[in-house]
């Protein structure tokens, strides 16, 4: 028996157990080592610390923050995290809270294709290629969790669709507040979705039509509380376009969304891109040859997909201070035509396909892990002075190495926060204290660097327009990562901080008082 055969008969006879066993493996590089290396990731487990130990009195985040209450969008992981972490110290939090995320994202989907259609496990198993993607690598946990729950709401409706009580509107209603919680576009997308597939499945049944939307207006009304206090309607509004189209064309067909820490496109996003225009090659095919075995839910999902691919080449890549919205539309509406495809009837090309798929699988964790392996060692260089920087201390990071061998995501750029876990500490690059989206604000009496809405920003980007002199005062560190830029900023710190610790590209300073 060959190897395409024996891939083909375990996928058709312990496609669970498959699916399984891919779920066990994809968690692997979570947990074998100390550092998830993201971007923004460590960012929402130090200020999800600070809510879990706001009250204690032996830190002193209450001098320094002040929680954000409002019912917005990126509750879900802080919250999470927060709870977690009356268990488990930070870092095992959050190895917990991105399990979770493994484990939902692969599942949702296959429930979503069952809900369709049964019988293509193998799309599952294609799927696990788009686990650790780019934004998810990012640090966008938030979102990276709405996706599953995305595909988990719109299969529970489509599979419900036609027989709707008071408990399926309650549970849809539910998953879909859920969804707000963890982000707003997968929130407002899972809105639209449900409204075009009901206008496409009912026709012109014009009370059922009717009906879906007031089911779903308790969970709509949500957009309206957010949308008046948010900064999204603050700004000029969003400007459609095509200026991008010929850029955004190519990180599609390039898989670019796929590929967090080398520049795109690399050799699997191109082959998952190769598979997807096959798929789309061959299911065309099939519904030529045999139009009648095409159901009308897989054409109803070509609409959506059809719709959102639209949307991704015309929405500008930022909406008020929300940013990457192509690279989230285009997660989307990849896997929402994932519910359009057809595997091939011919069983050899059935057989090939799957084995493929599984090799593509296999290869693309094996490749994750070793990328994991290489920017740990990375964080842990940059994490050499953790245990000298003592309980309630402030720290003002200055990163002029924000990627190390990461090309796209900024390993180093929030990686301060390690600084300040589990000691009370307080970070002065907390970015997340600038934006009305997140649950953490530094105090209304609080001395700021600089009498500006976004002046972490500065710290993190241009340094040199602060007066390193004039604010030492206020640092008990100062954390240098590699070689600063403007001779402004070296001659300032030489003169009004102390060095204290150096280790290649890592030094550590306290301010002279």
């Amino acid at each position: 028996m060959t190897l395409f055969s024996r891939c083909h008969m375990l996928l058709r006879k312990n496609g669970s157990l498959l699916v399984g066993a891919f779920i066990v493996v994809y968690l692997l590089p979570i947990w074998l080592f100390p550092y998830f290396p993201t971007q923004d990731g460590v960012s929402h487990v130090y200020n999800s610390q600070i809510l879990t130990e706001y009250n204690n009195a032996e830190y002193q985040f209450r001098d320094y923050y002040e929680i954000n209450w409002y019912p917005f969008p990126n509750w879900l992981s802080h919250f999470s995290l927060a709870v977690l972490m009356f268990v488990f110290p930070p870092l095992v939090a959050e190895k917990i809270f991105l399990s979770l995320y493994v484990i939902l994202f692969p599942l949702a989907i296959h429930y979503f294709l069952e809900a369709v259609q049964r019988g293509r496990q193998a799309l599952v198993i294609l799927s696990f290629t788009f686990i650790y993607n780019y934004l998810f690598l990012m640090g966008f946990y938030n979102f990276a969790v709405s996706v599953p729950l995305f595909f988990l709401a719109l299969g529970y409706w489509w599979k419900h669709k036609d027989a709707m009580n008071r408990t399926r509107i309650v549970l849809l209603n539910l998953l879909i507040v859920i969804t707000y919680f963890a982000h707003l576009i997968s929130y407002a997308f899972i809105l639209f979705s449900i409204a075009l597939l009901a206008l496409f499945h009912f026709k012109r049944d014009f009370r059922r039509i009717l009906m879906t939307g007031c089911y779903l207006l308790p969970a709509a009304v949500l957009i309206l509380v957010y949308l008046p206090t948010s900064d999204l309607l603050a700004g000029e509004p969003p400007e459609f376009g095509f200026g991008r189209i010929g850029e955004l064309f190519s990180n599609l067909i390039g898989m670019h969304v796929l590929v967090a820490y080398a520049e795109p496109p690399n050799w699997i996003s191109a082959a998952v891109a190769v598979l997807l225009l096959f798929l789309a090659a061959g299911t065309i095919w099939q519904n030529r040859k045999d139009p009648e075995k095409s159901p009308f839910g897989q054409r109803a999902f070509l609409c959506l997909a059809g719709v959102l691919f639209g949307l991704y080449f015309i929405l500008p890549n930022s909406i008020g201070p929300g940013g990457w919205v192509n690279d989230r539309l285009a997660i989307l509406a990849v896997l929402a035509i994932f519910a359009w495809f057809r595997v091939l009837d011919p069983l050899p090309w059935r057989r090939v396909f799957t084995a493929i798929v599984v090799l593509l699988a296999l290869v693309n964790i094996l490749y994750v892990g070793i990328r994991f392996k290489n920017l740990n060692a990375e964080i842990r260089q940059f994490n050499a002075f953790v245990e000298q920087v003592g309980k309630n201390e402030v720290i003002l990071p200055l990163h002029f190495d924000p990627r190390g061998s990461s090309k796209r995501v900024g390993i180093f750029v929030n990686a301060a926060n390690y600084y300040c876990l589990d000691n009370g500490g307080i970070n002065l690059g907390n970015y997340e204290i600038q934006f009305d989206y997140f649950p953490i604000r530094f105090n209304a009496d609080f001395e700021t660097p600089l009498e500006e809405k976004e002046w972490v920003q500065v710290v993190h980007w241009q340094p040199e327009r602060i007066d390193l002199c004039d604010y030492a005062d206020n640092v008990d560190y100062l954390l240098l990562w590699d070689t600063p830029d403007e001779p402004i900023v070296a001659e300032a710190i030489e003169a009004c901080y102390t060095l204290v610790a150096s280790e290649g590209k890592l030094k550590l300073f306290k301010g002279k008082r």
